[in-house]
């Protein structure tokens, strides 16, 4: 778009409302050409990713909780001031995000499918004229969080449909609806739609990070995370594209998210158990967690409301596994030592069931 509109840009300027990708695209390609670029991001977008466009020279405007408030106050500027409003949605705009299907057939002919993240749309959309242009047996694939499913609930209906939007791992795929040009190409042309669980996304971003060692945020590996849940049972033994779309994580989220997914993984265990109080009690435990080679991470006594005796007291620990199997096994041996042992019950939507104090005496 900037190069096919080239022109009335450099008079007029672009005016962008985003959660990430295309923000710091246009402030980019914006630098490059000289041309003025205004992104308009929601409250919640990462302090990182509003940083990273002003050093593109871009104006930043915080505005809205989510993408929809950003974008019709983007839309409110466009009317006043002339500035040429870009969307993922615009066809100038989905012919260059194309480009990554035209790059996927020829550096990997024998692709056999493609899996694509979903936010409007744009991306998935381009994808799949491209993929289906230069080789018709490829399969194209969409994934989104199933807690914001607007593509599938589009599908179902025929035609856009809003959803509501819920706080995810997956925030660069956070809009309400998909774009109206994004689902026409779409429509009747794509092999399947994909709901991914939430969960599958974390354990996605600590495999990429740890096999690949790239950072990756929860909307970029959802392709990968489909995979992962066991969704596309079809595709095992082909050559399957996952499409990362991004890596926007803010550093100071960064470590949360890492715990997120090493729980989902079932590699960080928090527990409460009771101990006798005294020298030996803490002493036990933790050379119980040191020959079971788990790793303490966190640990809290508890003395001041405990329901039983006076001689014990309850610990709270963390700790942190190789895997699955030496997490259960780390609990056998647990529960077995200690019979009133609790484990809170990981939950990514920070309901968990905590393991603090004793349970209540009836």
């Amino acid at each position: 778009m900037f190069v096919m509109r080239q022109e009335d840009i450099s008079t007029c300027g672009v005016i962008v409302p985003s959660i990430g990708n295309l923000a710091i695209g246009a402030a980019y390609h914006g630098d490059c050409l000289g041309i003025q670029v205004t992104v308009v991001l929601p409250d919640r977008t990462p302090p990182a990713l509003a940083q990273r466009c002003s050093e593109l020279n871009a104006d930043v405007v915080i505005c809205g909780e989510t993408l929809e408030d950003s974008t019709n106050y983007a839309k409110k500027v466009h009317m006043e001031t002339g500035q040429i409003l870009l969307s993922p949605d615009d066809p100038l705009v989905m012919a260059g995000l194309g480009t990554v299907g035209m790059e996927i057939i020829t550096q990997l002919p024998e692709a056999d499918a493609v899996i694509v993240p979903v936010g409007s749309g744009g991306l998935l959309a381009s994808v799949l004229v491209a993929c289906n242009k230069l080789k018709c047996s490829c399969l194209v694939y969409g994934a989104e969080c199933s807690k914001v499913p607007k593509m599938m609930k589009a599908c179902q209906a025929g035609h856009p449909i809003g959803v509501p939007v819920v706080a995810n791992l997956a925030e660069g795929l956070n809009t309400c609806i998909v774009g109206r040009n994004a689902f026409a190409t779409i429509k009747g042309r794509l092999d399947r739609m994909l709901e991914v669980d939430e969960m599958y996304i974390a354990r996605a971003i600590i495999t990429v990070l740890e096999r690949e060692r790239l950072v990756a945020d929860g909307a970029g590996v959802c392709s990968l995370a489909a995979v992962m849940q066991g969704l596309v049972p079809e595709l095992r033994g082909k050559r399957t594209v996952c499409v990362v779309t991004g890596g926007n994580v803010d550093s100071s989220r960064l470590a949360r998210i890492i715990h997120r997914g090493l729980s989902a993984c079932s590699r960080l265990l928090r527990f409460a158990v009771p101990m006798a109080d005294n020298r030996c009690g803490l002493e036990n435990l933790a050379k119980i967690i040191a020959d079971e080679h788990a790793v303490l991470k966190s640990l809290v006594t508890e003395q001041m409301w405990v329901q039983s005796d006076v001689g014990t007291t309850w610990a709270n620990a963390v700790v942190e596994t190789a895997n699955e199997e030496h997490s259960e096994n780390f609990k056998d041996r647990i529960r077995h030592l200690y019979p009133s042992a609790r484990f809170a019950v990981v939950d990514l939507n920070d309901k968990k069931c905590p393991p603090r104090g004793p349970p209540s005496q009836s």
